[in-house]
Order: structure tokens, then sequence, then C-alpha cells
């Protein structure tokens, strides 16, 4: 006899069409959660855009990594509660107060008249942003059944895709037409669309209020803390300073894990640093590919437009590449049966340590080796993705699903930004820039590429190991 995971995993088998799912008994829930996590994608690419323009205009330049500083310091924190806030008051509040957080946060970045107010609404960006994207992988668990979860993301890659392609230009053309002000008007026009879709929904799909515990106010502070610090770990040349605010921050994950294990309300799940869980491990590989593959942003652009001389906006699509393959890989992947599926969850890590294996070896490649690298690192994320998401949620305790889901863009936004930082700590002790602005070396892609694909390496095994507990459960 089966068990119920097995049941509902080969329930995968039966296709479910995007129509379905866009134009069917559940397109009201469909549309919410894509508009909900496109406020994070074309917000992201939209600010990273005008952000030049911000600082030209309100002053302090020495301010500009603070943009996504601000971001990140509540956008993790407010990720990490969400699973336990939709406890505590139900999912339509969270997503109609997260959604209200997000239009301020807009508005006054419209009328920022300083630096400081500009930078106070990047933070309640974050904060509810991160809370609108985690609510929304927890409705993807609660409202859909695991058949659609991954054509669902399917369907998100295709927002990705979007504002990858939309969001800078779409920024660009605002800022020159009239003023970067006005990038901020898409998004809390969008955020009102997404209110209105939650506020007039009353088709039963939110979970109420199960709980009346408080807040963790503590671990969220220390996440908090511990965000900000590496993310000044990624803004300084200074390598001592680097290391050891990297250091710290560890530090204050690792204490922020060990007393949320030791709560009752936990903001993640209880065996987080379980390799026997499937779920936790799952959770964990997806977050390190992000932490892997933290490199290429960082230094892709600058290596095309100075070290081959090619234009700004080449240099960016170029960049651009990981992204554009992710997402085509997903739409192609999001229509195969759950047998493949499994084989994806090992193809999609190989990917990723192939393609920054052959970076490693940037300074000695052809341009288009270079992109055919990124593109193959693209789809490995695309390939595997949605399997993973919907192996973790389908194999998580019942009472812990909520904060699983949560811990997936919550782990996935803290390794990227560790990984940065250690991307750029290595990168500046391999001699980045140390004789100019023009400057390369060679054992820079080796140092950087290098750790990423043995860590990518690492990944492997435990994709390895995912799939056999995953095949175990069945």
């Amino acid at each position: 006899m089966q068990s119920a995971l097995g049941e509902t995993l080969e329930m995968r088998d039966e296709p479910v069409t995007w129509t379905t799912l866009l134009f069917g008994p559940k397109a009201r829930i469909t549309w919410t959660i894509n508009i909900g996590v496109s406020l994070q994608a074309f917000g992201w690419f939209l600010v990273s855009t005008i952000m030049p323009s911000v600082v030209l205009q309100l002053g302090k330049p020495e301010l500009l990594s603070w943009g996504t500083t601000a971001f990140l310091a509540l956008s993790i924190p407010g990720a990490a509660s969400a699973g336990f806030l939709k406890g505590r008051f139900g999912t339509r509040r969270m997503l109609i107060l997260s959604g209200l957080v997000v239009i301020a946060a807009n508005l006054l970045g419209l009328a920022s008249p300083n630096m400081e107010i500009f930078l106070l609404a990047r933070a309640l960006q974050g904060l509810g942003e991160g809370m609108v994207m985690a609510l929304c992988y927890i409705l993807v668990g609660e409202a859909l059944a695991p058949k659609e979860v991954n054509p669902a993301f399917g369907i998100l890659a295709v927002v990705w895709a979007l504002a990858t392609l939309i969001g800078p230009s779409l920024a660009g053309l605002l800022t020159a037409w009239i003023s970067w002000r006005i990038a901020f008007v898409p998004m809390a026009l969008l955020a009102l669309t997404f209110l209105i879709l939650v506020a007039s929904d009353r088709a039963g799909h939110y979970a109420k209020a199960s709980n009346r515990n408080g807040l963790p106010l503590g671990r969220l502070l220390i996440l908090g803390i511990a965000i900000s610090a590496v993310s000044f770990a990624g803004a300084t040349r200074d390598v001592p300073r680097a290391t050891t605010l990297i250091i710290l921050t560890l530090s204050l994950i690792a204490l922020c894990f060990y007393l949320d294990r030791r709560s009752a309300q936990r903001l993640f799940p209880r065996n987080l640093l379980s390799l026997a869980n499937p779920s936790t491990l799952g959770v964990w590989i997806i977050g390190l590919m992000f932490g892997a593959e933290a490199g290429p942003p960082i230094y892709m652009t600058y290596f095309v437009q100075v070290g081959y001389g090619h234009s700004v906006f080449f240099s960016g699509q170029f960049a651009a590449i990981v992204a554009l393959a992710w997402s085509a890989s997903a739409i192609y992947v999001s229509r195969i049966g759950q047998h493949l599926g499994r084989t994806m969850l090992i193809v999609g890590p190989a990917c990723l340590a192939i393609g920054l294996s052959v970076l490693v070896f940037w300074h000695m490649l052809p341009l288009a080796i270079g992109g055919l690298a990124l593109a193959v690192i693209g789809c490995g994320f695309g390939l595997s993705y949605g399997f993973y998401t919907e192996n973790i949620i389908g194999t998580a305790k019942p009472e812990e699903r909520d904060v699983t889901s949560g811990a997936i863009p919550t782990l996935e936004s803290i390794c990227a930004a560790v990984g940065a930082a250690l991307a750029g700590l290595l990168g500046n002790a391999a001699g980045f820039g140390g004789f100019g602005a023009t400057d390369i070396p060679a054992a820079v892609p080796i140092t950087v590429f290098g750790v990423s694909a043995l860590v990518a390496f690492g990944i492997v095994l435990c994709a390895l190991r995912f799939r056999r507990l995953i095949a175990a459960s069945a």
C-alpha cells in the first residue's frame, strides 16, 4: 500500500495546463500569487536601475549601497516571520497588511525629499515585499494541489522573465522622460491590484488565525542585524573588515537558528539543520544554489563591459542570460511528469556545477562560451526549482508546512546575501581592481567561480541524497 505522499505525487502525472490555472476554478488565487511575486520581481529591477539617478538628485552617493542594505535588512526578517504571522492573524489579514505596507513604501519613495527618507521607503518596501513573497509561497502549498505546484512555478518563471526584460527598460524610460520618482507608480498600481484581489476573494482560499502567540521580535532583530552586517561586508573593499562582518553574520544566523529550535513559536522548521529530513534538506539545496550563483551577477557586467569593451546595455543583457535561461527552461519543464521531475532534481544542481566550472576559465574563454556557461547555470535553476519546491512542500509535516514554505524564499535570500558578500571578499582578496578600474586579474574568476563550483558539487551530493529520500518516502 502506497503512502499518502506517493499517491499525491503519482497524481502529478495527470497534466495541469497553464490555461486551467490562469482561467479555471483557481484563476483568482493563481493571479493573486503571480501579482504578489511580481511586486518583488519588478520592484528589484526598477529600483536598482534608478539608484544612480536617485543619488544624483538627492545627494549622498556614499549611501548608494544602502539602497540594497535597507531593503534586505527588513525583507529577510519579513519573509521569515510570514509563516508565524499567518498563523497569528490569518492569511488574508497578513496579505492585506503587507500589501498596504508596499503601497505606502512606494508612495514614500515617490515623494522622498532626501536620501534618508528614501532609505526608509526602501526598508518598508523590503518588509512588505518580503512578507508578500513568503505568503505567496505559503499560498502555493495551501491553495494548490500537489500536481498544480510545478506548473504554477512555470508561470512564475514567466513573471521573472518579464521583470528581467521589462523592468530595467521601463525604469530607464520613465527616468529619461519624466523622473526616477515615476518608477514607483507602476509598483504602487501592482500592489493596489494585489490588494483588491485579496480583499474581494470570498472563495475560502485563505486560512484563518490559529494561534495567539507573541511575535518573536528578538530572533527577527538578530536576523535583521545579520543581514545588515553581511550587506556592509559586500560593500567594503577592506578584506579584514569584510571577513569580520561575514563571521559575525554567520554567528548571528546560527544563534537565530539555535534560539528558534528551542522555541515553541518557530520561524523555521524544527529540523532545519537535519540532512535526514527531505523537506529541510531541499530548502538548503535551493538556498545553497542561490548562494553559489551569487558571484556571476556581481562581476559579469563589469567583466563584459571592461574586459571585452562592450556597451553598458550589451553587458547588462549579457548578465541577464542566467535569468532568461532560468525562465525558458522552467516554462519547458513545467509540463513534464513526476518521474522525469525526479531526474531534474539531479540535473539542475549538476548544470549549476558545470556552468560555474566553465566560468573558472573566464579569462581564456571566447565571450560566446561564457554566455553558454551562464545559460547552463540558468537552466540548472529552471529545470529543478519547481520540482524541489513541490517535494519540499509535499514532504513537510502538516503542522510545519507554513514555516517550511516561508523558509524557502527566506533561505534563498540569506544564502544569496552571504554568497554575494563572500564573492566580493574573494574577488578583492584575489586582486580585483588592485591596479585600477580596468585591472581584472585571472585570479579573480579562478578564485570566485572556483569556490562557487566547489560548493555546487557539494550541492550535487546533497541532491543525490534528496532524491533517495524522496524515493524512499513514496
